[in-house]
């Protein structure tokens, strides 16, 4: 929030716009509050998640949790490893195991894309906001050698962001930790400016704001949108794979079902 020269907000939403943009790819759980009240409608959830982290050695997938379980399942090519020992898979869990599998291959893609996009739409809202409230062309440059690193990374052939919140928070949080405080920070310059700009001046400086701020809401969920049948194409493959996952026998060493995916 900025104040003008009457001690008024004037709502520069880059937070949660921020939220919103990089969090519709986060498709594996509830909407923050922060897309809410952005106005922009990103609101597609499967309420799915994983007790573990899911990356890729070769083409097996690998599922780990180092939290209390210590567990490391390896799925590829239709064979499941458990702590390094491989299982003997039922007549009945063989073919579960085969479309699970096959259903995380395509999902793998689909994610990438989903998160990617809305790094851009992130990167993109957080450099308009900080020109505009800098007044500096130049911040730019900066926005989008961070937008190549995080997509650089989003496509990293190990990273899966899928299921497990951890998996994007690596690639969002440097983001975070990098530009608000720049955008906080030139969010007081442009306050100062105002308050010394005398009444009219300041005035016309709040409309450019008002205008901007409306123009990126628009671009923003235009973006967002756009994303969104292919988002709630995931949410049917995840839900087929959440029924595949409940109706497998497995057992983990301790007797617990391998549960890929959290129940309700």
């Amino acid at each position: 929030t900025v104040f003008n020269s009457t001690d008024e907000p004037v709502s520069m939403r880059s937070a949660a716009i921020l939220s919103a943009a990089m969090l519709s790819g986060a498709f594996l759980s509830s909407p923050p509050a922060a897309a809410e009240q952005s106005g922009i409608d990103l609101n597609t959830s499967c309420d799915t998640r994983s007790q573990y982290q899911v990356s890729l050695d070769g083409e097996a997938f690998v599922f780990e949790n180092n939290t209390g379980r210590n567990t490391r399942l390896v799925l590829g090519g239709g064979l499941l490893f458990i702590n390094g020992k491989k299982t003997v898979l039922t007549p009945a869990d063989q073919p579960g195991i085969d479309a699970f599998e096959a259903e995380l291959r395509v999902l793998v893609p689909e994610a990438r894309k989903v998160v990617s996009e809305a790094i851009s739409i992130a990167i993109d809202a957080l450099s308009e906001v900080a020109i505009a409230l800098s007044g500096n062309a130049d911040k730019r440059a900066d926005y989008d050698k961070a937008r190549a690193r995080a997509l650089a990374a989003v496509n990293d052939s190990e990273v899966l962001p899928v299921f497990n919140t951890g998996s994007i928070d690596g690639i969002v949080d440097p983001l975070v930790a990098e530009f608000v405080p720049d955008i906080a920070s030139s969010a007081l310059g442009f306050a100062m400016k105002s308050a010394f700009a005398g009444e009219q001046k300041s005035k016309a400086m709040d409309a450019r704001m008002d205008a901007m701020e409306k123009q990126l809401d628009a671009r923003v969920e235009s973006r967002a949108k756009a994303l969104k049948p292919l988002a709630e194409g995931m949410c049917k493959r995840i839900q087929r794979m959440e029924a595949i996952d409940a109706a497998l026998t497995i057992r983990l060493p301790d007797g617990r079902p391998i549960n890929f995916l959290d129940p309700h």
